[in-house]
């Protein structure tokens, strides 16, 4: 009998945050442009937990902000011999709104030629999305194409409409969107492999009685002083091929949604600060919440003194040096400093604040909060 949990699916999410050209025109709406990798980032992280869900392996090739160069992006597939590989995109045509009715619009998917698995992957997958949000189809086009060309098996890059057509710009940044398109990949993937689609509602995991309200909304942080530091996983389980990463200790995630017992064991569900969820062990000999007292069975290390990093953000796109603001508003801060181009800063999250299109990045600098225009930092996750 067929299982996803055989195959091992590659998911690539096209380009880094700060790829030089793949953006938007100019939203006036919005008061800034859109970057491709805004979208591509978010709906291959919503089709990795749509197929882990499912009970599919997953692996990530470009898992940093970084540009990923296409090599590697492959290589990585091939050496983890996975299945298959999906890259999500957002198109383009003449950089520029020309307005309605005028500017290139629609999904395709996109493979190499005359690849039969390609294509039939290609199909699967496209049965879905032709009956989501109203799109044009442009069809299966085939194309010499590194991660279709490359990669061992059968791949589709997929582009999910045009970010120079303004309606389907502003769709690259709707959750809605970003998760629908997500779940018809997830959909078309499954008859490719001829397993079963489970959807969301179908896989409960219970809530421990009587418990979840008393840390619902509250910050979790890792007590575990080990070198290698604490695991947390992009599904609730224990096992290693869910990893998603570690947490050093002191640090953690800033909300917990509920509590969950899971193989015996109970696990906290966790949202980051981007709003990605997570499951960390709600064990605590190896975490504590903020307001709740610990029964470690010895003592607990004391509670941080001032304001936790879940990352940190590499300063990107100035001359020389990035301005720490006091406060989330470049018009009426006060400069703290600067950082260095290239350096790093621990980051507790990031806020929309005022009079920047970009937000904010709400940093650590002397052992307070600060801020730096989102637009100047790469974040990485710890």
């Amino acid at each position: 009998m067929v299982k996803a949990s055989d195959y091992l699916i590659a998911l690539d999410d096209g380009h880094g945050i700060g790829t030089a050209g793949k953006r938007t025109p100019y939203i006036q709406s919005l008061g800034r442009q859109i970057r491709e990798n805004e979208f591509n980032e978010k709906v291959t992280f919503f089709l990795k937990v749509e197929l882990e869900r499912c009970g599919f392996r997953t692996i990530l090739t470009a898992p940093t902000d970084e540009d990923t160069p296409l090599k590697s992006r492959t290589d990585l597939a091939n050496s983890m011999r996975a299945n298959a590989l999906v890259s999500n995109h957002f198109n383009a045509f003449d950089g520029k709104f020309d307005g309605s009715g005028k500017d290139a619009e629609g999904h395709s998917l996109h493979i190499y030629f005359n690849d039969v698995q390609d294509r039939r992957l290609a199909e699967s997958i496209a049965k879905y999305l032709k009956q989501g949000t109203r799109q044009v189809y442009r069809g299966i086009i085939e194309q010499n194409l590194h991660m279709t060309r490359e990669f061992n098996g059968p791949a589709v890059l997929v582009e999910n409409g045009f970010m120079d057509n303004e309606r389907e710009a502003l769709l690259m940044i709707n959750e809605e969107f970003q998760r629908e398109s997500a779940r018809e990949q997830a959909r078309g993937i499954c008859d490719f492999f001829g397993v079963p689609y489970v959807a969301a509602g179908n896989v409960v995991v219970p809530p421990e009685a009587g418990t979840s309200k008393d840390v619902i909304g509250k910050r979790v942080e890792s007590i575990y002083r080990g070198a290698e530091g604490l695991d947390f996983y992009s599904k609730p389980t224990f096992r290693d091929s869910y990893r998603a990463g570690t947490l050093k200790y002191g640090y953690g995630f800033p909300e917990i949604i509920r509590k969950l017992k899971v193989e015996g064991a109970y696990m906290y569900e966790v949202k980051n600060s981007r709003g990605h969820v997570y499951y960390v062990t709600a064990a605590p000999k190896f975490v504590k919440v903020e307001g709740i007292g610990q029964s470690t069975g010895g003592s607990p290390p004391p509670p941080s003194s001032g304001p936790v990093a879940i990352g940190e953000i590499t300063v990107v796109g100035v001359a020389n040096a990035a301005i720490i603001q006091d406060r989330p508003d470049r018009l009426t801060s006060k400069d703290l400093g600067t950082i260095a181009k290239g350096r790093t800063i621990p980051v507790t999250g990031s806020l929309k604040g005022r009079n920047s299109g970009s937000g904010y990045w709400e940093v650590i600098y002397n052992g307070r909060r600060a801020y730096i225009t989102g637009e100047f930092g790469r974040y990485k996750a710890y």
